[in-house]
């Protein structure tokens, strides 16, 4: 019994060993605190915040606009220490447009590298990346190699944060190269070295990692040459990169050595329990290691490594019940924050979707609109350009209905001229050139038109020139000749003319007649055969003929 618990332990370590216990760089002791600040902390923060608000407000005050800015500037970085990250998110647009209006742009990469952070920690990824391209065109605008360089390096955070090692490390070389030569951010080119130390460690590449770790030393040297004093925060952060190579390259004593060097620099206030356990675990030296370990778990609860650690060292120690009730531990810690941060997303999608689902309906709401606006106005278009036409045409009908009856006029005087000249004939000389028809054709023809326009003879469309001759006593090649000389048309041209004039005449004075049945007691066959050459030989169709008729 007691050797199958020792093999599930066994087992219970290599699946953990495999999950959770891989390189991932060094991790800044300073920023690791408990999830919920005391109140003590909580006051501390409220006062210096009460102190940055005194400060801007006397810098105001003096018309000192540095002195606003790096208040600001502080402002944000004791929200993002107290983890109040939704906060800074909040707060950081206004600061950061108030450093750019005035140019402050130190403070300006110092205040966005903040905002960058609080994307990072409330894993807000896609929206960092964007922000952080933005920021980066524009110092590329500006010819800013300090501020390409910092976008960079926020950038190979959230990188670093998805597992995306490699793509993280090309930013950060890149970043460094562009920020080499800024003594004024040589705090954050220190920062850029240990990070890609960290990217090495990731990919285990542990010789590279020392060679930009020894690299790092000596921008920490420029760094307090620069400044003109000492800067251990620069130190304690690289000796914790020294501490997590030699560690995971089983160096122990080396190891021992910077954690030391950490314990010196702190004055032991900074207890690296962690790696401590850990160096004592290579060291087989499980009791002191597992004591350690106990003090990292107390200290973060969160924490995954110091339990896979400890389950390690217990399961060296053979102490296989401990381990098996520290495994199940661990596996109900990781099934319930899996379920906080499924829900946590899943509300995130749920809020997105609502989010997404409001947009696209206002943005259909707003097209529908447009779409409804752009028929209106082509509806407004089509019928204004009809009525345009509408009226164009009237004009048109109106100008050939008073020509037409213009000609009626025209016709009757010279008619009546005529029939003067006929009166006349006989006492003119004879030396009066002829005139281009006789007397009796005219006489002939007004027969004919009598003849046509009496007892509805229009409407007979079989009568022919054989009967017509005969009832006008004549045959039809001197009625043919008559027509010709007298109006310069064929007999049945003639009785097609008088035809439409009769039925124009209709039109006029006889509203009550449709013009179908017009069409018909003229001698048309068809209306269509009427319609067409009433407009060929007027112009207008009978329609807008009689329309125009009733108008005037």
């Amino acid at each position: 019994m007691k050797q199958n618990l020792r093999l599930t332990a066994i087992s219970a370590v290599l699946f953990l060993s495999s999950v959770f216990f891989f390189p991932v760089g060094a991790q800044n002791a300073c920023t690791q605190r408990k999830d919920s600040p005391s109140p003590a902390a909580t006051s501390a923060k409220d006062s210096l915040l009460a102190v940055y608000d005194s400060i801007e407000a006397d810098a105001r005050k003096a018309g000192n606009v540095e002195g606003q800015g790096v208040a600001r500037c502080n402002s944000l970085a004791a929200l993002a220490n107290e983890r109040l990250y939704e906060e800074v998110i909040r707060q950081a647009p206004a600061t950061l447009d108030f450093l750019s209006e005035h140019k402050l742009w130190k403070d300006y990469y110092q205040s966005y590298r903040i905002l960058m952070e609080a994307y990072r920690r409330t894993r807000a990824y896609e929206k960092a990346l964007a922000e952080a391209d933005r920021v980066y065109k524009h110092a590329k605008e500006r010819d800013d190699r300090a501020g390409m360089g910092i976008s960079l390096h926020a950038v190979s955070r959230i990188y670093t944060a998805q597992r995306r090692f490699e793509e993280a490390e090309k930013c950060l070389r890149e970043s460094i190269e562009l920020m080499s030569g800024e003594t004024a951010y040589l705090n954050i080119l220190a920062n850029a070295y240990n990070h890609l130390a960290s990217c090495l460690i990731a990919q285990e590449r542990y010789d590279e990692a020392l060679q930009v770790a020894h690299e790092s030393e000596e921008v920490n040297r420029r760094y307090e040459k620069a400044f003109k004093g000492p800067r251990p925060s620069a130190w304690y952060n690289l000796w914790l990169i020294y501490i997590d190579i030699y560690r995971q390259t089983e160096e122990y004593d080396m190891a021992q050595r910077y954690i030391n060097k950490v314990d010196s620099i702190t004055k032991g206030s900074v207890k690296q329990y962690k790696e401590q356990g850990h160096v004592f675990y290579g060291q087989k030296r499980y009791r002191e290691a597992l004591d350690m370990l106990d003090k990292a778990i107390a200290a973060f609860p969160n924490s995954i490594e110091p339990k896979a650690l400890k389950l390690m060292t217990l399961t060296q120690m053979q102490e296989p019940d401990k381990a098996v009730e520290l495994f199940t531990q661990v596996i109900e810690e990781m099934e319930a924050r899996h379920n906080k941060e499924f829900n946590a997303k899943l509300d995130e999608i749920h809020t997105q979707y609502e989010v997404d689902k409001y947009v696209a309906e206002k943005q259909r709401n707003l097209h529908y609109f447009f779409f409804a606006l752009g028929g209106c106005l082509l509806l407004a278009s089509l019928l204004g350009g009809v009525f345009y036409y509408n009226r164009i045409i009237l004009a048109k009908n109106r100008r050939l209905y008073l020509q037409l009856k213009e000609q009626d006029r025209m016709e009757e005087d010279i008619a009546r001229l005529q029939a003067q000249a006929d009166a006349q004939a006989d006492t003119q000389t004879a030396d009066v050139a002829p005139l281009p028809c006789t007397p009796q054709q005219r006489e002939l023809v007004a027969n004919l038109r009598q003849y046509l326009l009496s007892g509805n003879k229009l409407s007979d469309t079989d009568m022919n020139r054989d009967e017509i001759a005969s009832a006008l006593g004549t045959n039809k090649n001197i009625l043919t000749e008559a027509v010709k000389a007298v109006t310069g048309k064929t007999p049945m041209e003639y009785i097609r003319l008088i035809q439409l004039e009769e039925a124009r005449h209709l039109l006029d004075n006889h509203p009550e007649l449709t013009i179908e049945s017009i069409a018909f007691d003229c001698g048309f066959n068809a209306p269509n055969t009427f319609y067409r050459l009433f407009r060929k030989h007027y112009g207008i169709s009978p329609t807008e003929y009689r329309k125009i008729a009733k108008s005037l």
